[in-house]
């Protein structure tokens, strides 16, 4: 009979250790959720200086209506 609750209590450190693994990499998600997110908004960023940029360099020629 000892052997059935022993089978059983790893069993459910078994199904702990799975657990605690799926939330780490969960977290894991997360992190690399923000760090694309951060990624996304700095090309924003450089395609806008490019644009301005680019803007700057037609007024400066007078090639266009910027």
């Amino acid at each position: 009979m000892t052997d059935w609750f022993d089978a059983g209590l790893k069993l459910q450190k078994q199904m702990l250790d799975a657990q605690r693994q799926v939330l780490e990499a969960g977290g894991n998600a997360v992190d690399a959720g923000a760090a694309m997110v951060e990624a996304q908004e700095a090309t924003r960023k450089a395609a806008e200086a490019n644009l301005a940029a680019f803007q700057a360099w037609t007024r400066l020629w007078g090639v266009g209506p910027w």
